[in-house]
């Protein structure tokens, strides 16, 4: 059933992030008067078309995994009218194609960014950015933090959320290598009372390769309160459902081994996927016994145990978590300086391993995208939200690129063309495309042997 989940959820994402990647192109090719011969969903044999008053044939394929906007072009069509080819995507000025071209990033930038505003516009809670104890020997252990210390300022710069906190510390980590930062004691997730503010510096190791267990390993992680083993959500469908596990339940043994935290029992599940595990539980004054079969899922390269439930958020875990609400104004502007952000650091990240200072197992293929999508979406319709705006500007961003077969490529020709008074010829294109060919096809064997390697945990 989570595969289910993740295929659909997967589905939906690349189908809405297509289709409005390529209603860019087609509007803009539109309004710039050209034909557009085929709107494509997918790639493949055709399911089914059907053709408006304009001449454009809709069509739905059969791979989902793409799509593509096919205009009428004097290059590929013979016995054209002189008004056809006044219609043609090939005899429009240069600021034209860049326009058409440059449409499809364009508006997966404009969705991001109005996913981004529908989020921060519906209030968002966040963790404060309250340190656990590092582990001894870490940079973050050298510097002096201590077990919650909460996080004010990174750089000098004000931070109130731990995401907040992780996008400056990524942002410094990968280029200067000192990280300052401003910590103040907290008691339950409340700054100790008449407690300063200390600055700390965290010296960086020689090498630090940036991927998703860089702050960890430099001992910097978020404190989670110790919380009573009491479920407080059962996700539908998930092993906990199928154990008979319900809201309300307070877990009293796993194995015959006594729980007195909500972490005791998420380590136990994490430690056994498709094991069962034999529960205690207390519910309404009496005690009953469940078995838990957790479900095997790929995490960071290695293979855990899910049970799809999350504890009963007490007063305890209010203090440790900040609740924001924007007004649309401000919703947006922070939508647009999210997106701007995320887009920047996909861009730096991208240079990062092009240096070799970051590992090539960052890429991410669509085995990861679509457990991804199938993970946030069953956390819940913020997390979606977020997944869908972080893949888009993704989307964007990577388009924009100067590879050939990529928008970004067609942009460069473009350019050059407007550099030279020329076009580049189609000997020379058929090149670049060969090798556009190459490299896109080598990074994509790399990402999917990623994928398959935290699938199978290689």
């Amino acid at each position: 059933m989570n595969f289910l989940n993740s295929l659909w959820a997967f589905v939906v994402a690349i189908g809405l992030l297509v289709v409005i990647h390529e209603l860019g192109h087609y509007l803009v090719m539109r309004w710039c008067g050209v034909r557009v011969l085929r709107f494509a969903f997918g790639f493949g044999k055709v399911l089914w078309s059907r053709t408006d008053k304009s001449g454009t044939e809709w069509a739905l394929c059969l791979w989902p995994l793409g799509g593509y906007v096919k205009p009428l072009d004097t290059r590929e069509e013979t016995g054209l009218s002189n008004a056809e080819r006044l219609a043609a995507f090939d005899t429009q000025s240069v600021g034209k194609r860049i326009a058409m071209v440059s449409a499809g990033p364009i508006a997966n930038f404009l969705l991001a960014i109005l996913l981004y505003w529908v989020v921060f516009l519906n209030g968002v809670s966040e963790w404060r950015p309250i340190l656990a104890a590092p582990e001894p020997g870490t940079p973050a252990a050298v510097a002096g933090i201590h077990a919650n210390d909460m996080v004010t300022r990174v750089d000098g710069d004000t931070v109130s959320s731990w995401s907040e906190a992780q996008w400056q510390l990524l942002q410094l980590i990968s280029k200067d290598p000192v990280v300052s930062l401003a910590v103040v004691a907290t008691e339950g997730g409340v700054p100790v009372a008449g407690a300063p503010d200390r600055g700390v510096e965290i010296r960086l190791p020689a090498e630090v390769p940036l991927g998703p267990t860089v702050l960890p390993d430099l001992g910097l992680k978020l404190a989670v309160p110790q919380l009573p083993p009491i479920v407080g959500q059962v996700q539908p469908e998930s092993a906990a459902f199928a154990a008979g596990i319900q809201v309300g339940d307070r877990v009293l043994s796993v194995n015959g081994a006594p729980i007195s935290a909500w972490g005791e029992f998420v380590k136990l599940i994490r430690a056994h996927p498709e094991q069962p595990l034999t529960l205690v539980i207390e519910r309404q004054e009496q005690q009953t016994t469940l078995t838990l079969k957790p479900a095997s899922v790929a995490e960071q390269g290695q293979t855990i145990g899910r049970a799809g439930i999350s504890p009963e958020q007490g007063s305890a875990l209010a203090a440790y978590k900040i609740h924001k609400t924007l007004g649309p104004g401000a919703a947006f502007g922070a939508a647009v300086a999210e997106t701007y952000e995320k887009s920047r650091f996909t861009l730096v990240m991208m240079g990062q391993m092009i240096v070799g200072k970051a590992s090539l197992d960052n890429l991410s293929g669509p085995i990861s995208i679509a457990s991804a999508a199938g993970q946030t979406a069953r956390i819940g319709l913020e997390a979606f939200l977020r997944f869908l705006a972080i893949v888009s500007l993704s989307l964007g961003v990577i388009n924009l690129l100067p590879l050939p077969l990529l928008d970004g490529g067609h942009l460069m020709y473009y350019f050059v063309e407007i550099l030279t008074g020329k076009p580049i010829s189609a000997e020379r294109q058929a090149l670049f495309q060969r090798f556009g060919v190459f490299l896109l096809g080598s990074l994509m064997f790399i990402a999917v042997f990623n994928d398959l390697q935290r699938l199978f945990n290689w």
